[in-house]
C-alpha cells in the first residue's frame, strides 16, 4: 500500500502554498500546452530543462499563465522580473547571463556579415534559425552551456 504525506500529518504543519491573487499582472498568451511560440524560445526552454532544475520551470509557467508576473526589467546581461508568490511581498528575481566581450562581438559580426539573411532578419526583428551556427563558428554560444553560466539572485524560497 502506498503512503501519502497527509496520512502522517504533514499537511497539518505545512499546508500547500498558493500564490496570492494579483491584478494587472503580465499574463502569458498560452493557457496550456507549448509555452513558447518561436524557435529560439523553445530552444531557450530546452536548455533550461537540460539543467534539471526540478519543478521550477513548471511553477514559473503556471505563475506566468496566472498573471503573477508583475513586471519584467531587461538590461544587458540580465532579466529581473517581480513575481507575486504566496508571501505578502512579491519576489524579486534576477537572472544574469554572460555578456559577449567586444572582441568576441567582432568575431561574431564577421560571421554574421557573411550572410545577408542574418542582417535582414535581425533588422526585421526576427531571430534567424541558423544563427547558432554563426555563434559556433566564432566559438561562442548563443545559449548557456551549463547551469553555472547563469547567476541568480532571488527572494523566493525556491
Amino acid at each position: 500500500m502506498s503512503w501519502r504525506w497527509r496520512d502522517y500529518g504533514y499537511y497539518r504543519y505545512f499546508p500547500p502554498s498558493r500564490p496570492r491573487k494579483t491584478k494587472g499582472g503580465i499574463k502569458a498568451q498560452s493557457k496550456r500546452g507549448s509555452f513558447e511560440q518561436s524557435w529560439w524560445a523553445r530552444r531557450w526552454t530546452s536548455v533550461l530543462e537540460s539543467f534539471n532544475i526540478g519543478q521550477r520551470l513548471a511553477r514559473g509557467r503556471s505563475y506566468a499563465r496566472r498573471g503573477q508576473v508583475l513586471s519584467i526589467n531587461i538590461k544587458k546581461g540580465s532579466v529581473t522580473p517581480t513575481v507575486q508568490g504566496s508571501r505578502a511581498s512579491p519576489y524579486n528575481i534576477t537572472v544574469k547571463v554572460k555578456v559577449i566581450t567586444a572582441a568576441n562581438w567582432k568575431k561574431l559580426a564577421k560571421n554574421l556579415s557573411s550572410q545577408a539573411t542574418f542582417a535582414a532578419k535581425l533588422l526585421a526583428g526576427e531571430m534567424p534559425q541558423d544563427i547558432e551556427k554563426a555563434f559556433e563558428e566564432a566559438r561562442l554560444s548563443l545559449f548557456p552551456d551549463r547551469l553555472k553560466d547563469l547567476q541568480t539572485n532571488r527572494s523566493c524560497p525556491d
